[in-house]
Protein backbone atom coordinates (compact mmCIF):
# COMPACT_ATOMS: atom_id res chain seq x y z
CA UNK A 1 0.00 0.00 0.00
CA UNK A 2 1.26 3.72 -0.85
CA UNK A 3 2.62 5.85 2.24
CA UNK A 4 -0.13 7.41 3.72
CA UNK A 5 -0.98 10.80 4.25
CA UNK A 6 -2.04 12.10 7.46
CA UNK A 7 -5.41 12.30 8.37
CA UNK A 8 -7.76 13.52 9.98
CA UNK A 9 -8.06 15.67 6.76
CA UNK A 10 -8.19 19.37 6.79
CA UNK A 11 -10.08 21.58 5.18
CA UNK A 12 -13.27 21.28 3.16
CA UNK A 13 -13.53 19.08 0.10
CA UNK A 14 -15.11 19.57 -3.09
CA UNK A 15 -16.66 16.42 -5.11
CA UNK A 16 -18.36 17.95 -8.49
CA UNK A 17 -20.00 15.16 -10.32
CA UNK A 18 -23.94 15.12 -12.18
CA UNK A 19 -24.13 11.41 -10.51
CA UNK A 20 -26.09 12.33 -6.94
CA UNK A 21 -25.46 8.46 -6.07
CA UNK A 22 -21.89 8.22 -6.85
CA UNK A 23 -21.34 11.61 -4.96
CA UNK A 24 -23.16 9.93 -1.69
CA UNK A 25 -21.26 6.73 -2.04
CA UNK A 26 -18.25 8.73 -2.41
CA UNK A 27 -18.75 10.82 0.47
CA UNK A 28 -19.22 8.02 2.57
CA UNK A 29 -15.52 6.76 1.94
CA UNK A 30 -13.89 9.88 2.05
CA UNK A 31 -15.97 10.23 6.04
CA UNK A 32 -15.08 6.73 6.82
CA UNK A 33 -11.40 6.57 5.22
CA UNK A 34 -9.92 10.02 5.43
CA UNK A 35 -12.37 11.69 8.15
CA UNK A 36 -13.68 14.19 5.84
CA UNK A 37 -15.40 16.61 8.27
CA UNK A 38 -16.75 19.16 5.73
CA UNK A 39 -18.17 17.74 2.03
CA UNK A 40 -19.57 20.04 -0.99
CA UNK A 41 -20.97 18.65 -3.71
CA UNK A 42 -21.71 20.27 -7.09
CA UNK A 43 -23.09 18.70 -9.78
CA UNK A 44 -22.04 20.98 -12.63
CA UNK A 45 -19.40 22.81 -13.80
CA UNK A 46 -20.60 26.09 -12.82
CA UNK A 47 -21.64 25.13 -9.31
CA UNK A 48 -17.96 23.87 -8.92
CA UNK A 49 -16.62 27.40 -9.60
CA UNK A 50 -18.93 28.67 -7.34
CA UNK A 51 -18.30 26.00 -4.68
CA UNK A 52 -13.96 26.84 -5.13
CA UNK A 53 -15.18 30.53 -4.14
CA UNK A 54 -14.96 28.88 -0.71
CA UNK A 55 -11.34 29.55 0.62
CA UNK A 56 -12.29 26.34 2.88
CA UNK A 57 -11.86 24.45 0.26
CA UNK A 58 -8.45 22.31 -0.24
CA UNK A 59 -9.04 19.32 -2.77
CA UNK A 60 -11.83 19.12 -5.21
CA UNK A 61 -12.77 15.29 -6.95
CA UNK A 62 -13.56 16.34 -10.46
CA UNK A 63 -15.75 14.11 -13.19
CA UNK A 64 -14.65 15.44 -16.61
CA UNK A 65 -18.25 14.55 -17.82
CA UNK A 66 -20.02 16.69 -15.84
CA UNK A 67 -22.90 19.52 -17.67
CA UNK A 68 -20.74 22.39 -18.67
CA UNK A 69 -16.97 21.06 -18.19
CA UNK A 70 -14.76 21.46 -21.72
CA UNK A 71 -11.58 19.54 -20.53
CA UNK A 72 -8.83 20.12 -20.46
CA UNK A 73 -9.31 24.26 -20.25
CA UNK A 74 -12.34 23.88 -17.26
CA UNK A 75 -9.61 22.02 -15.53
CA UNK A 76 -7.47 24.69 -16.12
CA UNK A 77 -9.85 27.51 -15.43
CA UNK A 78 -10.67 25.66 -11.80
CA UNK A 79 -6.92 24.85 -10.96
CA UNK A 80 -6.47 29.24 -11.59
CA UNK A 81 -9.64 29.74 -9.20
CA UNK A 82 -8.33 27.67 -6.30
CA UNK A 83 -4.56 27.53 -6.83
CA UNK A 84 -4.00 26.32 -3.15
CA UNK A 85 -6.30 23.29 -3.56
CA UNK A 86 -5.57 20.56 -4.80
CA UNK A 87 -7.68 18.91 -7.78
CA UNK A 88 -8.28 15.77 -9.00
CA UNK A 89 -9.90 14.20 -11.80
CA UNK A 90 -12.20 11.26 -10.83
CA UNK A 91 -13.36 9.87 -14.01
CA UNK A 92 -14.58 6.89 -16.27
CA UNK A 93 -12.49 7.37 -19.04
CA UNK A 94 -9.20 5.55 -19.63
CA UNK A 95 -8.66 7.70 -22.99
CA UNK A 96 -5.09 8.60 -22.82
CA UNK A 97 -5.77 12.33 -24.64
CA UNK A 98 -8.10 13.05 -21.60
CA UNK A 99 -5.38 11.88 -18.88
CA UNK A 100 -2.72 13.75 -20.52
CA UNK A 101 -4.91 16.72 -21.20
CA UNK A 102 -6.04 16.60 -17.43
CA UNK A 103 -2.15 16.17 -16.39
CA UNK A 104 -0.95 19.06 -18.88
CA UNK A 105 -3.91 21.76 -17.11
CA UNK A 106 -2.11 21.12 -13.65
CA UNK A 107 -4.32 18.57 -11.97
CA UNK A 108 -2.95 16.66 -9.11
CA UNK A 109 -3.85 12.83 -10.29
CA UNK A 110 -6.35 11.26 -12.87
CA UNK A 111 -7.52 8.33 -10.93
CA UNK A 112 -10.36 5.98 -13.21
CA UNK A 113 -13.51 4.79 -11.69
CA UNK A 114 -13.12 1.29 -12.42
CA UNK A 115 -10.84 1.18 -8.99
CA UNK A 116 -11.86 -0.80 -6.07
CA UNK A 117 -12.94 1.59 -3.67
CA UNK A 118 -9.90 0.65 -1.32
CA UNK A 119 -7.42 1.43 -3.94
CA UNK A 120 -9.37 4.80 -4.52
CA UNK A 121 -8.90 5.74 -1.52
CA UNK A 122 -4.70 4.77 -1.72
CA UNK A 123 -4.81 7.09 -4.70
CA UNK A 124 -6.18 9.89 -2.87
CA UNK A 125 -3.59 9.43 0.11
CA UNK A 126 -1.01 9.01 -2.24
CA UNK A 127 -1.95 12.60 -3.73
CA UNK A 128 -2.66 13.91 -0.76
CA UNK A 129 0.76 12.68 0.80
CA UNK A 130 2.41 15.46 -2.16
CA UNK A 131 2.51 13.32 -5.31
CA UNK A 132 1.06 13.49 -8.32
CA UNK A 133 -1.03 10.50 -9.33
CA UNK A 134 -0.64 9.45 -13.00
CA UNK A 135 -2.63 6.16 -13.92
CA UNK A 136 -0.19 2.87 -14.75
CA UNK A 137 -2.45 2.24 -17.95
CA UNK A 138 -0.38 5.59 -19.20
CA UNK A 139 2.72 3.58 -18.74
CA UNK A 140 1.30 0.42 -20.70
CA UNK A 141 0.20 2.31 -23.59
CA UNK A 142 2.85 3.93 -26.25
CA UNK A 143 2.29 7.40 -26.54
CA UNK A 144 1.10 8.75 -29.63
CA UNK A 145 2.84 11.52 -31.80
CA UNK A 146 3.46 14.65 -29.78
CA UNK A 147 2.00 12.82 -26.72
CA UNK A 148 4.72 13.56 -24.22
CA UNK A 149 3.89 16.66 -21.80
CA UNK A 150 6.42 19.36 -22.62
CA UNK A 151 7.89 20.50 -18.75
CA UNK A 152 9.83 23.94 -19.10
CA UNK A 153 12.31 21.65 -16.59
CA UNK A 154 14.89 19.27 -17.45
CA UNK A 155 13.70 16.15 -16.75
CA UNK A 156 15.18 15.32 -13.57
CA UNK A 157 14.16 18.32 -11.84
CA UNK A 158 10.80 17.70 -13.31
CA UNK A 159 11.11 14.32 -10.94
CA UNK A 160 10.17 14.06 -7.21
CA UNK A 161 13.00 12.31 -4.97
CA UNK A 162 11.17 9.17 -4.66
CA UNK A 163 10.81 9.33 -8.44
CA UNK A 164 14.16 9.75 -8.87
CA UNK A 165 15.17 6.72 -6.82
CA UNK A 166 13.12 4.84 -8.89
CA UNK A 167 14.46 5.71 -12.03
CA UNK A 168 17.93 4.87 -10.20
CA UNK A 169 17.00 1.46 -9.49
CA UNK A 170 15.91 0.84 -12.79
CA UNK A 171 19.20 1.75 -14.41
CA UNK A 172 20.37 -0.51 -12.38
CA UNK A 173 18.46 -3.17 -13.57
CA UNK A 174 16.22 -3.90 -10.50
CA UNK A 175 12.81 -5.38 -10.60
CA UNK A 176 9.75 -3.55 -9.22
CA UNK A 177 9.80 -5.74 -6.01
CA UNK A 178 13.85 -5.19 -5.18
CA UNK A 179 13.10 -1.17 -5.64
CA UNK A 180 10.01 -1.48 -3.69
CA UNK A 181 11.97 -3.62 -0.95
CA UNK A 182 14.82 -1.25 -1.25
CA UNK A 183 12.37 1.88 -0.81
CA UNK A 184 10.06 -0.02 2.04
CA UNK A 185 6.97 0.66 -0.12
CA UNK A 186 4.23 -1.21 -1.54
CA UNK A 187 5.01 -2.71 -5.24
CA UNK A 188 2.35 -0.56 -6.24
CA UNK A 189 3.74 2.20 -5.23
CA UNK A 190 6.54 1.35 -7.73
CA UNK A 191 4.01 0.77 -10.56
CA UNK A 192 2.88 4.64 -10.01
CA UNK A 193 6.34 6.06 -9.91
CA UNK A 194 6.76 4.31 -12.84
CA UNK A 195 3.73 5.72 -14.99
CA UNK A 196 5.12 8.99 -13.91
CA UNK A 197 8.49 8.50 -15.02
CA UNK A 198 7.44 7.64 -18.69
CA UNK A 199 5.28 10.58 -19.02
CA UNK A 200 7.90 12.61 -17.82
CA UNK A 201 10.56 11.14 -19.57
CA UNK A 202 7.93 10.35 -23.02
CA UNK A 203 9.42 6.60 -22.74
CA UNK A 204 7.52 3.86 -24.27
CA UNK A 205 8.85 0.98 -22.34
CA UNK A 206 10.78 0.50 -19.56
CA UNK A 207 14.06 -0.47 -21.75
CA UNK A 208 13.37 3.36 -23.28
CA UNK A 209 13.11 4.79 -19.87
CA UNK A 210 16.77 2.67 -18.54
CA UNK A 211 18.43 4.55 -21.55
CA UNK A 212 16.75 7.97 -21.16
CA UNK A 213 17.47 7.32 -17.24
CA UNK A 214 21.45 6.37 -17.98
CA UNK A 215 22.40 9.09 -19.66
CA UNK A 216 20.32 11.77 -17.43
CA UNK A 217 22.17 10.22 -14.28
CA UNK A 218 25.69 10.28 -16.02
Amino acid sequence: MPERAACDFQGAVLIADDHQVFRIGLAQLLRRHLKVARLLEAGSFAEAMEHLKNKDVSLAIVDLRMPGLVAPQGIAQMRRSRPEAQIVVLSASDCREDILGALAAGVHGYIVKSQHPDQLIERLRYILGGEIYVPPILAERPPEKGGRLEVSRSPMQSLSARQRQVLMGLVEGKSNKEIAQALNVAEGTVKMHLAALFRVLGATNRAHAVAMGKQLID
